[in-house]
């Protein structure tokens, strides 16, 4: 496989990272498209791959051309890359509210599949889900799934909706874990623990609960339950959650997320 990534930030050096670790392009197959030197130099040598700072890099031997740039310049950058893209090729968008339509017709382009990965790609742990233009075929959507498997797991979904849907849980999702994590470090503090002592206590308890949810393969409020004892130090903090209405708060700012995700999505 040959991979152009155009954009060399949190996303883009995750994705170009994590092929490379699994082997999936080989450093000689993998070019960088970055304006920024430092960026661009930094996470070239830290691959071993091409690097340019120009769309005339592009060759036609690239079978996949990843978009990992500011939703803000895509307009710019898709107009630009439009006298760059051969026929055969895909090209992915991972840029949240810019829609399938927007993008062929900025880069006259139709062979394109949007991605909604997450931050935890950067350790082959993230979580994504892909959506492609009729034009892609079977074949192609293999490619994708082999480049987002690398970076951790992946599925399709069949409406464009859905990718908004994701941008919601899985693509913001990180920030709410971190969000309970913070507040768990801040009170671990307050209760005497050193901020060291707190993180520890937190991490790995956030680790391991997720690795016993994903073992077990059951609904989380199961095993909730099986923690929560009548009467007990659990039940104490799950009651007062609920007199907060903290669960309904949750849901509702999920899904202030998801009305964001399709309000960008809007031309």
């Amino acid at each position: 496989m040959k991979l152009a990534v155009i954009g060399a930030g949190n996303m883009g050096g995750a994705i170009a990272t994590a092929v490379i670790q699994a082997e999936l392009v080989l450093p000689k197959n993998l070019l960088l498209i970055e304006p920024d030197e430092e960026k661009r130099e930094n996470l070239g040598n830290k691959l071993s791959c091409a690097t340019s700072n120009q769309f005339d890099d592009l060759s036609e031997n690239f079978d996949l051309i990843l978009l990992a740039i500011k939703p803000q310049i895509s307009g710019d950058v898709l107009n630009n890359l439009r006298d760059h893209l051969h026929p055969h090729q895909l090209l992915l968008s991972i840029l949240a509210g810019i829609s399938l339509d927007s993008l062929q017709r900025l880069s006259g382009h139709t062979k394109v599949v949007r991605i909604m990965p997450n931050t935890p790609a950067q350790l082959a742990q993230g979580m994504s889900v892909f959506h492609a233009a009729r034009e892609v075929i079977l074949t192609e959507k293999e490619l994708v799934r082999k480049l987002l498997d690398s970076c951790g797991k992946c599925f399709e979904v069949q409406s464009e909706t859905m990718i908004d849907a994701a941008t919601a849980i899985s693509g913001s999702g990180p920030a709410y874990l971190f969000y309970l994590g913070e507040q768990m470090v801040i009170e671990a503090i307050k209760l005497g623990f050193s901020e060291s002592e707190a993180s520890q206590l937190v991490q790995q308890t956030i680790f391991g609960s997720a690795q016993l949810w994903l073992h077990s393969g059951e609904f989380p409020g199961t095993l909730r339950q099986r923690v929560t004892s009548l009467g007990g130090t659990t039940a104490a903090a799950i009651e007062k959650f609920n007199d907060l209405n903290i669960d309904s708060g949750i849901q509702q700012g999920i899904h202030q997320a998801f009305l964001r995700a399709v309000e960008l999505s809007k031309p």
